[in-house]
């Protein structure tokens, strides 16, 4: 029972907490609302670039290129 209880409560928080503060969060992003449309559109654009990316097999290559320009990406998962 008490395990059931914990786990409700860790999944009621952050429902909780989105609850408290959606409207400050709200007023906050309302400043880049502007910037919207042309932010939907890039992330199109890279969408659409990942995908020619995939089915060209360039995304391994490019993963490789990351992997050693940044080296701490390796290191992230």
């Amino acid at each position: 029972m008490l395990y059931l209880a914990v786990y409700s409560l860790g999944l009621a928080l952050p429902f909780l907490g989105t609850a408290l503060f959606i409207e400050h969060f709200r007023k906050r992003v309302r400043g880049f609302s502007r910037w919207s449309r042309p932010l939907r559109a890039l992330a199109g654009l890279v969408l659409i670039i990942m995908g020619i990316m995939v089915l060209t097999g360039q995304m391994t290559w490019f993963a490789t290129w990351m992997l050693s320009t940044f080296p701490v990406l390796g290191r992230l998962g």
